[in-house]
């Protein structure tokens, strides 16, 4: 009896060896934030490069806060230091962990649609959307929100960018104890005018 009861055990041991090296190891693996911000100011350069490439009719239109319109018809030169402004509202790498992304698909522009929101509020860049086509997944608009101060002035500034035709920067500035004043500037290259 003794014999049976030391081969049950055996065979127990046996099988709890075997069912130990069966189990899968845990394996730690360091997890990294694979994705990337879209290409923003890649495809504003592609559109300034084509703007120096091409002899288009370039043209800017301001609406002053006094109500008045002046338009005129500006050099490569004045598109590139107008474009300029939105190149530097890159939010890119380095402020990426800043901003929280949502994807979504919006049926009414028939866009793919890419919202980066800015975590603090007391980030310059508050909000970047960027429309893609639902269709070819090309860059339709991209819009970007920032406010900053300078001395006692608060700036409050829209970009719109409509890839490959036209852009439009509207700034309202806010003095202390003021009222807001706002200038619209738009600078067309490829598009029919703005209203």
């Amino acid at each position: 009896m003794f014999k049976y009861f030391v081969q049950l055990i055996f065979i127990s041991f046996l099988f709890l060896q075997c069912r130990e090296k069966n189990k899968p190891s845990a394996v730690t693996v360091a997890i990294t934030d694979t994705s990337a911000f879209f290409p923003v100011n890649n495809f504003i350069k592609e559109d300034i490069k084509d703007v120096q490439q091409n002899p288009y009719h370039l043209y800017k239109i301001i609406h002053h806060p006094s109500g008045s319109r002046d338009s005129s018809t500006i050099s490569v030169d004045e598109f590139v230091r107008l474009a300029g402004d939105f190149i530097s509202k890159d939010i890119t790498a380095s402020l990426k962990p800043l901003f929280r992304e949502s994807v979504y698909h919006d049926l009414t522009t028939k866009s793919i649609t890419i919202d980066y929101t800015a975590i603090d509020s007391q980030s310059d860049i508050q909000n970047v959307t960027v429309l893609l086509d639902d269709k070819t997944n090309k860059l339709k608009r991209v819009f970007i929100r920032s406010s900053y101060t300078k001395g006692d002035s608060l700036f409050m500034e829209q970009h719109n960018w409509k890839a490959g035709k036209s852009f439009r920067i509207i700034t309202s500035v806010r003095i202390k104890n003021s009222a807001a004043s706002e200038t619209e500037t738009t600078v067309i290259w490829n598009d029919k005018p703005f209203d």
